[in-house]
């Protein structure tokens, strides 16, 4: 059993005996946090094994502890004047600033992610990780950066390690700190700490010796963030700091660093130099349960009040509109559509890496085409059932040259060079290169039948029916994508659909909201323009195939499609 001497070391005792209760399952957390607690026990296994280039500096974790917890709190009705940190937070100091570089002396985690519910005290963390780097740490003409894509969001926690520093005048006095309108000066070192965002003068020339960014989530775009972490590597010290709710973006930066400090946690990826505290809902838990709420929120009956929580539970059970924040902004899970129609924990469940298109070369297939925007996204669905009725979804996607370079979306640049999605030359997807590519494709499997909308793919339809090709004429209405829609989200629910985790098809999925008639009939939409559904649509054609097929209707009589 490894010990921390708790005389010595209350602080960092505190936050080891938090991973301890955890890791013995006498605390019940979110699967990533447990995960993170066990990393932390393996590390500590490697340094006393020896031989690891790391090692956990005590004095450095309890120093931070120590002074960072004499800053008087300056929001709310607090049970003691000064910022006292929960053991969960102990924890998360106790590893940022603990572990270091044997060779180098230098912090091993150069980037740390902490992602928790709204209310559980995120900018007062930051804040104070602020003040420490600008006038306690020794600095050494330290840039302290508070960034966002907005100077109103990049001011807030500037503002409130103002107000921090301001109402801890023996931090000013014994520091020689200055607290001006737009920035917190330390004269004797030289160091200042101000607010950076994207309407900034400029974003060159930046070498913070730490960065923090708030709500990660609400970045518009990846420039502010892609600045700050390239100008990371110009100091061997530095240190970048994001504290973040969950969105509803979940093709921005936010849920990409989410996603990547998840997967660190679970060991999945091996980053040292990464540290990840994140606290969301597992993919059983009940979003109602009060034992859920206690689980994910880490300040649970501290900063926040089961009360008024229990409120805002209620509330949004009972009002769809408030269903969508109340899961984001309390629960810190994340979601793409404010009120999605598909449930992409169950889509996640179906993913198999090893899926592979190539091992249905000869089977029957029914493909979806949407061609609904040549000038963006657009794409093709193949899909395979095999005799235990799972279906094996697969898409293509492609996008004009152009968006990538205007990047329209932040994931665009990325998915082209994991070749998940294919980028044409030009302004606008050329019909010609699609029609090859497409029948290159779909004469490798048994085509049952191609699906297409004739007001976007009368050109295209022709071109294949030339050659040889079975399309399909399926128009956009209730009637022929409700049934589809419904049955697809019925087999996520059951596990019989297997997917390769294409990314661009499960942001698509995620977009898509439904509009509902009378009759309970549904249809696909988008919150937004920005967020499209293409490859959705794709796949809810297919499976309208499918289920023609399976009735062994002809798509003439029960829906209205002419065969060409």
């Amino acid at each position: 059993m490894i010990k921390i001497d708790s005389a010595k070391y209350p602080f960092s005792f505190i936050g080891h005996e938090y991973a301890q209760s955890v890791v013995n399952d006498e605390l019940p957390v979110a699967t990533s946090v447990y995960h993170a607690c066990e990393r932390y026990f393996d590390d500590l296994r490697s340094e006393r094994n020896g031989g690891w280039r790391f090692y956990l500096d005590l004095e450095r974790s309890e120093r931070f502890l120590r002074l960072t917890q004499r800053f008087k709190h300056v929001k709310g009705e607090w049970a003691t004047p000064h910022i006292k940190f929960e053991p969960w937070q102990c924890f998360i100091f106790l590893n940022v600033y603990g572990w270091v570089n044997k060779g180098t002396g230098h912090r091993r985690f150069r980037t740390a992610h902490v992602e928790i519910p709204r209310g559980n005290g995120k900018s007062a963390m930051a804040s104070q990780v602020g003040l420490y780097h600008l006038a306690l740490e020794k600095p050494k003409g330290n840039e302290i950066y508070s960034a966002a894509t907005g100077r109103d969001q990049a001011r807030i926690v500037l503002d409130s390690a103002r107000a921090m520093a301001n109402a801890n005048k023996s931090f000013l006095n014994g520091t020689g700190t200055r607290v001006l309108a737009n920035k917190i000066i330390h004269d004797k070192s030289n160091s200042f700490f101000k607010a950076l965002s994207a309407d900034s003068n400029t974003l060159d020339g930046l070498q913070p010796a730490c960065a923090l960014i708030d709500e990660l989530h609400a970045h518009r775009n990846r420039k502010v963030f892609d600045v700050i972490d390239s100008a990371m590597s110009k100091r061997p010290d530095s240190l970048l700091f994001v504290i973040t709710t969950a969105g509803f973006d979940t093709s921005g930066i936010g849920y990409a660093q989410s996603a990547y400090a998840k997967r660190i946690a679970s060991g999945e990826v091996s980053d040292e130099t990464f540290f990840s505290f994140v606290s969301t809902p597992d993919e059983d838990d009940e979003p109602f349960d009060p034992k859920v709420w206690a689980k994910v929120n880490p300040n649970w009956g501290v900063s926040v009040d089961p009360e008024n929580f229990e409120a805002k539970a209620i509330k949004a059970k009972n009002s769809p509109d408030s269903l969508a924040n109340f899961l984001v902004k309390h629960l810190n899970k994340w979601l793409n559509a404010l009120n999605p129609y598909f449930d992409m924990d169950k889509w996640d469940a179906c993913e198999n890496k090893d899926l592979d298109i190539n091992d249905f070369l000869g089977e029957k297939c029914f493909s979806g085409v949407d061609l609904a925007n040549t000038v963006d996204l657009t794409g093709f669905s193949y899909i395979f059932k095999d005799d235990d009725g799972i279906y094996n979804i697969f898409c293509d996607s492609f996008i004009p040259e152009q968006k990538v370079i205007e990047g329209v979306n932040d994931s665009y640049a990325g998915w082209v060079e994991d070749k998940w999605l294919t980028a044409t030359a030009g302004e606008v997807v050329n019909m010609e290169y699609l029609g090859e590519y497409f029948f290159s494709k779909i004469k490798m499997f048994k085509a049952l039948g191609v699906p297409f909308d004739p007001w976007s793919a009368r050109e295209f339809s022709q071109r294949l029916g030339g050659k040889g090709v079975e399309m399909v004429e399926f128009r956009m209405t209730v009637a022929n994508l409700s049934e589809p829609m419904k049955k697809l989200l019925e087999l996520m629910l059951q596990g019989k659909i297997r997917h390769n985790g294409n990314p661009v098809l499960r942001w698509c999925l995620s977009n898509v909201v439904a509009k509902r008639d009378a009759n309970d009939n549904v249809f696909p939409r988008k919150d937004n323009d920005k967020l499209k559904i293409d490859l959705a649509v794709a796949v809810i054609m297919a499976i309208a195939m499918w289920i023609e097929e399976e009735e062994k209707r002809s798509p003439y009589e029960t829906r209205g499609l002419i065969v060409i």
